[in-house]
């Protein structure tokens, strides 16, 4: 073998040496991760799981969405928590580096939360999931309460056993105080991660009581050492020192927000997102740092595989949506566990056959969406449950000039095909009375005009924050225009047309007074806002009740977005 030979030979032999030294050094790790579930253990029975991307275009027509209608043989249910548990399960085996988390929200939403508060899904969760961290919804019921479902105290049973993270909130001197870590560490396939979680701090979404312990703000222009970004940041350097190669944010503070997140704090590799329900096509790339999120409902299952180098650097390798199809076959045991819970649902006299007993046929899907395309900002859903507040309400014997209800205390879509008492919970899941296990009543609040036009504009005014205190209306109809700059003080009126407010066809009068319906809590959150002294008076009756029977009286649904609020910038938010 002559020179020239040896030397190319070496090199050769120097080059693979180098790839394979360089993919010793390099590990895998598979996060699979779900958010935003809400109770959803019983599978779906209409409809379908939306693709991912924008959002769905409305259908048109009489026939609209038929094809849910009746159930071929081939239309199977789809989702529920016994179909996640397979697809989590089937995964862990094909991979063993697998971390399992969920992002939160995992309450409120079905009867099956109403009736047993939470714990039967946590014990499922307990065994299919490592971390999760605590999203808003998880707090409706109290501090107190949740400690009593964590602990087993309440369903008279063992404790949860799964990890519950929240950095956030402050639950010095309290039933939590010492049960929810802010982080924790990991160890799989020889990667140490390190998981801190975050949730929302939105006022609208908690109590006083919850409120009162977020010590960090999102803003303080005061101490910007004191911001929750500053105070990540902070947590992020724990667990670097701690010897973490991977840091994820379990974050429960909706997409907008993990933008935030992603550029404030260096350190981050991940963050698993929730809150704000959104089924990412692909993986979002902020500041280097990976940002996912993975729907709602548990419709999908997020699979993100990462590359982490032993030297430092986390990389994407791959993710996608595994949609929780019909296909997937049920866990044998997860469904026994279900089935023992929709039979205790059911043999309450309080609920009964709320999964079987017909209500009414939509003949649509009945979205809680606004169109994606024009300027209409009003949405099927929202103009239904209105509507069913106004009529309920008037023929029981009440003056009501208009109804209000805000997107964020409207849950899921209700669609196509067959309605049943759980689509409709589904639909309005929020509140929760322990003598009727039902949601939110409503009461009719008097307000004058002047007030509500400052309602609006208040809305208008946060609508590029956060949909979630968007307006739905029964009754009035009008227009904004978000491109305009927000009001600085409460009362003024920038992005509100006030001659556009037409209260049953005639214009609003400021110094008129108005019957107005909405559910307790959004007169509780008025009522706040305003400093208190708004009167209200109060009707005995359930939101769920109201959506109900006006479905019922209308036997065939279909309803849609009709323009009764319209955002007239020039690039409407979206």
């Amino acid at each position: 073998m002559n020179q020239r030979v040896l030397k190319v030979f070496a090199v050769v032999v120097l080059v693979l040496g180098l790839a394979l030294f360089c993919c010793a050094q390099t590990k895998k790790l598979t996060i699979l991760h779900t958010n935003d579930t809400h109770s959803a253990m019983v599978p779906f029975e209409t409809g379908s799981i939306p693709a991912v991307g924008p959002a769905p275009k409305q259908t048109a027509g009489f026939g609209a969405g038929l094809w849910n209608v009746w159930h071929f043989p081939f239309n199977q249910d789809y989702a529920g928590i016994a179909r996640m548990a397979t697809l989590i399960k089937t995964l862990r085996a094909k991979d063993k580096n697998v971390l399992a988390l969920n992002a939160g929200d995992v309450f409120v939403g079905s009867f099956e939360f109403n009736k047993f508060l939470g714990y039967p899904e946590l014990k499922i969760m307990e065994n299919l999931y490592d971390v999760m961290e605590l999203g808003n919804h998880e707090f409706d019921l109290g501090i107190g309460t949740l400690a009593g479902i964590l602990s087993g105290q309440i369903a008279g049973a063992s404790p949860i056993n799964l990890p519950v993270l929240c950095a956030n909130v402050d639950f010095t001197g309290t039933p939590l105080e010492g049960m929810v870590p802010s982080s924790i560490v990991r160890t799989v396939g020889g990667v140490t991660v390190g998981i801190f979680g975050l949730v929302t701090q939105e006022p609208q979404n908690y109590s006083d009581d919850v409120n009162k312990r977020f010590p960090h703000p999102y803003e303080d222009p005061n101490n910007p050492g004191n911001t929750l970004w500053a105070y990540a940041g902070g947590l992020v350097q724990g667990l670097k020192e701690q010897g973490c190669n991977v840091v994820i944010c379990l974050s429960h503070l909706g997409t907008s927000l993990d933008i935030v997140l992603a550029d404030l704090v260096p350190g981050i590799d991940v963050i698993i997102g929730g809150h704000s329900h959104d089924a990412f096509s692909q993986p979002m790339i902020e500041n280097g740092k990976i940002i996912v999120q993975a729907g709602e409902f548990g419709k999908y299952l997020g699979e993100l595989k990462l590359n982490v180098a032993d030297a430092g650097g986390v990389t994407l390798d791959s993710w996608m949506l595994h949609r929780v199809e019909g296909r997937i076959k049920e866990d044998p045991q997860v469904r026994g566990m279900v089935n023992k819970v929709k039979s205790g649902v059911v043999s309450d006299p309080r609920f009964g056959p709320v999964y079987s007993q017909h209500i009414a046929l939509a003949l649509r899907d009945i979205l809680k969406s606004w169109p994606a395309n024009g300027q209409n900002r009003d949405t099927a859903l929202g103009n239904l449950v209105t509507d069913a507040f106004r009529n309920r309400l008037t023929n029981a014997g009440f003056q009501v000039d208009l109804a209000l209800d805000v997107l964020g205390y409207l849950g899921a879509n209700i669609p196509a095909g067959k309605v049943v008492g759980n689509t409709i919970l589904r639909a309005v899941p929020y509140g929760y009375d322990p003598e009727s296990g039902l949601g939110f009543k409503v009461v009719v609040a008097p307000l004058p005009g002047y007030l509500l036009l400052g309602g609006l504009e208040y809305a208008a005014d946060m609508v590029t924050q956060t949909t979630d205190l968007a307006i739905q209306a029964s009754g009035i109809t009008y227009t904004y225009d978000s491109s305009k700059p927000p009001v600085q003080n409460l009362g003024e009126i920038s992005r509100l047309d006030p001659a556009s407010v037409m209260v049953g066809g005639a214009p609003v009068d400021p110094g008129g007074l108005y019957y107005v319906a909405m559910s307790e809590q959004v007169f509780n959150f008025l009522n706040a806002l305003t400093g208190g002294g708004l009167t209200s008076i109060p009707t005995g009756l359930f939101e769920y009740n109201i959506v109900r029977d006006y479905m019922r009286s209308l036997r065939f649904v279909q309803y849609k977005s009709e323009g009764r609020v319209k955002d007239t910038a020039p690039a409407p938010v979206k």
